[in-house]
């Protein structure tokens, strides 16, 4: 028997399964979207009583409930050191004004607490 067989059918699999994969699949790493970073975009509440979403935008703030797209509060935000923004919002219920403290943990997760001692956390939506 020929001791060259196995690894030839060795060589023609693994060329085969090569094959599978067309050049569109390929991806370069310049075509993958980087890890969004900072405080910009939509983020979403964890865990609490009403889901909604937190948007921060050039200096904005804005959250509205998910299950009805609802206006919560606006307001604005400002960076005070590295990974630590103040936002001053308004409720749009209630009229009431809150100062809120976040501190962003990592690239995905915010944690935030009310000037009332109030703690909630935030996770970056897609």
């Amino acid at each position: 028997m020929n001791r060259h067989v196995p690894t030839l059918a060795i060589l023609t699999a693994v060329l085969a399964l090569g094959a599978c994969v067309s050049p569109s699949d390929r991806l370069t790493r310049a075509e993958i979207a980087p890890r969004q970073t900072g405080i910009e975009g939509r983020w979403a509440a964890v865990g609490g009583p009403v889901a909604y979403t937190a948007t921060f935008s050039g200096g904005s703030f804005s959250s509205t409930e998910d299950a009805t797209g609802a206006p919560l509060a606006t307001g604005n935000y400002r960076n005070v050191g590295p990974s630590q923004i103040t936002i001053n919002s308004r409720s749009n219920t209630s009229g009431q004004e809150s100062a809120i403290n976040c501190s962003q943990m990592a690239a995905d997760r915010m944690a935030c607490v009310t000037a009332g001692g109030t703690r909630f956390e935030l996770t970056r939506r897609a």
